[in-house]
């Protein structure tokens, strides 16, 4: 297996980056997560460089908006960003290759939420040219505690760590043209291993008919997953995405 390249976060961190690959920025802060899910997103996307970001761009700077950084990067091309609890499933590649042009922002959608159905992005994956976003950096840096807590305190999301999703959306809305990805290349799932109730049976129906109702499609796992499907996101503390057959 090819032996990861370690990254430091403060190599690029206001600085112009040069590079042969596109990019892919990705968190992996903390032990939820070990490095065989930079080494499975790594073996699926060897012709990206992927800017592994393991420890908060400030130390006031929480979990998952450390995202925020790849909008710092000083660089005139589209990167991607997306979190590390994807698992990437059939013509993948198509997501990250998907055309973009300045002054616009991709978005993996989340046609899957019911409590905040205005915000219709999933933070799971964006793809834009950081320099049309250095302006979203600098709003959340310039009041990185009032952002964080921001969305929790006006009942949007839960706690104790939520909400940049959200700070994006409307923050891209202010100045750049906002575009979902199609619906019926993405699902949230919930995995088997974990789960001793066999809730995940219910869970699993109940997104079925959803996908079902926002794509046309009669599926998403029968034995194998959908051929429109792309991505899938396992959310939450003990819902990690299996890197083998069993869903």
């Amino acid at each position: 297996m090819k032996r990861l390249r370690c990254i430091s976060v403060k190599e690029y961190v206001g600085t112009e980056v040069k590079h042969a690959k596109q990019i892919i920025v990705a968190v992996r802060i903390g032990d939820r997560y070990g490095p065989e899910y930079e080494e499975y997103l790594e073996s699926k996307l060897p012709e990206y460089e992927f800017i592994w970001v393991r420890e908060p761009i400030r130390e006031d700077v929480t979990l998952q908006w450390n995202k925020m950084y790849g909008m710092s990067l000083d660089i005139d091309e589209p990167i991607c960003v997306m979190d590390i609890d994807l698992l990437l499933v059939n013509d993948y590649k198509k997501v990250f290759d998907y055309p973009i042009e300045r002054g616009e922002f991709l978005a993996m959608p989340g046609w899957w939420r019911d409590s905040t159905p205005e915000y219709t992005l999933n933070g799971g994956f964006f793809k834009y040219y950081p320099k049309d976003c250095k302006y979203i950096y600098d709003e959340f840096m310039s009041n990185v505690d009032y952002w964080q807590q921001y969305y929790i305190n006006n009942g949007f999301t839960k706690g104790p760590v939520n909400g940049e999703q959200y700070f994006v959306f409307d923050q891209v809305n202010k100045r750049l043209n906002f575009k979902l990805l199609p619906n019926a290349w993405f699902t949230r799932w919930k995995s088997t291993y974990e789960d001793t109730e066999n809730s995940y049976i219910k869970w699993q129906y109940n997104i079925t008919e959803k996908y079902k109702k926002v794509t046309g499609n009669d599926y998403i796992y029968m034995g194998e997953w959908h051929p429109d499907l792309k991505l899938i996101h396992f959310t939450h503390a003990q819902n990690k995405p299996p890197h083998s057959n069993q869903v």
